[in-house]
């Protein structure tokens, strides 16, 4: 939206504009963004009843202040670029000349800081089931469940599971008695 056609009305924004960054109550006030544009009108409430009638009534002037804030707000933007495409071009730049001055290590840093912004090298696996946290075989078979993708298991099932664990175990336990034996008769 270009500058309003009413001179008064353009420069009434532009004052509460500038008055967004004041310091003070008075300095953010609509009242004094009138009397800079109105300086024969009485100050106080005649001001502020005056700013506020205005503002009420001429809708051109909140959307001049809006678009004034958005244009500072990409003026900002552009000064403070921290978009995740700025800092990957930054550090591919970076990889690039450690790669030019033969640095290894900086290669290193370069690419683990992409894979940082762009892969959460970091994190852990959410869909890692942790064994550890078990406290009861009603967790161990809820867990079992869950490593094959049985997100909420019901009772009977986790059942299932814990007698599936336990012939699992009496099995294993069969095999490594099994090998003891034949290890003894092989001496």
């Amino acid at each position: 939206m270009p500058a309003l056609a009413n001179p008064r009305w353009e420069r009434f924004a532009l004052a509460l504009f500038a008055g967004l960054d004041g310091k003070t109550r008075l300095e953010r006030a609509h009242s004094t963004a009138y009397l800079t544009v109105y300086p024969n009108c009485k100050p106080g409430n005649s001001a502020e009843s005056a700013a506020s009638q205005l503002l009420r009534r001429i809708k051109p002037i909140t959307e001049r202040i809006r678009e004034l804030q958005e244009e500072q707000s990409r003026k900002i933007q552009k000064k403070i670029d921290l978009s995740k495409e700025r800092i990957g071009r930054r550090l591919d730049l970076a990889s690039q000349m450690a790669e030019r001055q033969q640095n290894p290590a900086a290669i290193v840093n370069s690419e683990l800081g992409i894979a940082k912004v762009f892969h959460k090298i970091d994190a852990a696996d959410a869909n890692q089931i942790d064994f550890n946290q078990a406290n009861s075989m009603q967790d161990i078979g809820r867990k079992l469940l869950q490593s094959i993708g049985f997100r909420e298991p019901d009772d009977a099932s986790i059942q299932e599971a814990v007698e599936a664990n336990d012939l699992l175990i009496d099995t294993l336990q069969a095999i490594h008695r099994r090998a003891q034996a034949l290890t003894l008769e092989q001496r």
